[in-house]
């Protein structure tokens, strides 16, 4: 009898004194660094950034068309019945 209590006493405590334990809300490695969206960008800068993101297509680019790449997204699926009732009739106008 002794034993069992012993055991549970070793299974009971970890757990009781894990969830007890104060939370850190902020990880210490992060506590002094500063959000990047906080930094302005300067106009130079925005320009280095457009200029690299910006795909090269080339002769070895072949797997889908420039035509493809740069169509417009498909609308997105509606949230609610209601949204979904609405765009019906406006795609069965389309097929």
């Amino acid at each position: 009898m002794k034993l069992k209590l012993a055991l549970a006493a070793l299974v009971i405590v970890p757990l009781t004194l894990t969830a007890c334990a104060k939370k850190n809300d902020a990880p210490a490695s992060q506590e002094g660094q500063a959000a990047p969206a906080q930094e302005k960008i300067t106009p130079e800068q925005q320009a280095a950034i457009d200029a690299l993101d910006k795909p090269v297509m080339d002769e070895k680019n072949t797997d889908i068309s420039e035509s493809v790449a740069n169509a417009p997204a498909e609308p997105a699926t509606p949230a609610t019945e209601a949204e979904a009732a609405a765009v019906e009739p406006k795609q069965d106008k389309v097929h």
